[in-house]
């Protein structure tokens, strides 16, 4: 299923994208603020139009995946694919996991479900949801995309917009495959792949479900702790533009789980009420006694897969 995904659409070279650069200036040189001393809750950058916004992820659709396929393993009902893809921003190797039922002689099209993994872009820690998901009858791919901010806006701003196309053509290679229902698509992100899933929502009107767990309304405002820059209010302005409100926003046919951790100390309860209320259309909030790391919380993987279950009509 992997080689008929790869040879469909364009056999171009993949491009570096027909956006606008995700990037700004360079910061200037000065002494850079202590992490723990900034507090950038009091700063907000002016708004830019969600139009705007989409030109930086920009893509031709139809070029190539590039994809490859690395191994491939069966067992236990389960067919586990190690593959790498083209993000299109010049990464030809983003590496994942697709994960399916192993159902033989069977010819269900499967709805195409794809993981946002956590900042350190570790994929093995979504692999068991993975697999308790495509037992369920679902195509489950979990790209390793970890967000590791370097304090420079146009280095990391560049990190967001390729992240998230490498999402959306995760979303390409599932879809192209002949046994995926094109018509049932998901996401489910964590962190960081909730951040990029918050995005996702304002481009994406294939994904009629997703769940954004651990999210924040102010992804920059994590980022900008991580490194912190000279100029943290021009990073500020740079990364903003990832941040979810305007995303969230645009309206859908689609259904949102957002799932926080009660004992959160990264996202700050005023900043996942303001997620909450900036999600357009159909949506419900969980919170659990627990941090930010909703991976393993019990209760959460359990939500996470029964709404998945009902938005997307697996078995």
């Amino acid at each position: 299923m992997l080689v008929q995904a790869c040879s469909e659409g364009s056999t171009t070279t993949p491009g570096t994208g027909n956006g606008s650069s995700a990037g700004g200036p360079a910061s200037p040189s000065a002494e850079p603020q202590a992490a723990s001393t900034l507090d950038p809750s009091g700063y907000v950058p002016k708004p830019v139009a969600i139009a705007e916004l989409k030109k930086l992820y920009n893509y031709d659709k139809g070029s190539t995946l590039n994809a490859n396929l690395t191994d491939r393993r069966t067992g236990d009902g389960i067919i586990l694919e190690d593959i790498t893809y083209s993000d299109t921003r010049g990464n030809d190797n983003v590496p994942a996991y697709v994960v399916s039922a192993d159902i033989p002689g069977d010819t269900l099209r499967m709805p195409a479900i794809v993981l946002g993994t956590g900042p350190d872009g570790d994929r093995d820690k979504l692999l068991d949801e993975a697999t308790a998901i495509a037992r369920m009858k679902a195509l489950v791919m979990i790209p390793s995309l970890p967000i590791k901010p370097t304090g420079d806006p146009s280095a990391d701003a560049n990190l967001m917009a390729a992240a998230v196309l490498a999402q959306r053509r995760a979303f390409d290679l599932l879809i192209r495959r002949s046994d995926c229902d094109g018509s049932r698509v998901g996401y489910a992100g964590h962190h960081s792949g909730a951040a990029l899933g918050a995005v996702l929502l304002g481009l994406e009107s294939r994904i009629t479900g997703a769940v954004l767990a651990g999210g924040t309304s102010r992804f920059s405002r994590w980022m900008v702790k991580q490194k912190v820059p000279a100029d943290w209010h021009a990073y500020l302005d740079s990364l903003s533009r990832f941040d979810a409100g305007p995303y969230v926003a645009v309206g859908g046919k689609r259904s949102v789980l957002l799932q926080f951790g009660s004992q959160d100390t990264l996202v700050p309860e005023a900043e996942r009420a303001e997620l909450v209320a900036a999600v357009a259309g159909a949506k419900q909030r969980k919170d659990y006694a627990t941090g930010n790391d909703l991976r393993a919380f019990a209760a959460a993987t359990a939500d996470r897969a029964a709404f998945l279950k009902q938005v997307l009509r697996l078995s």
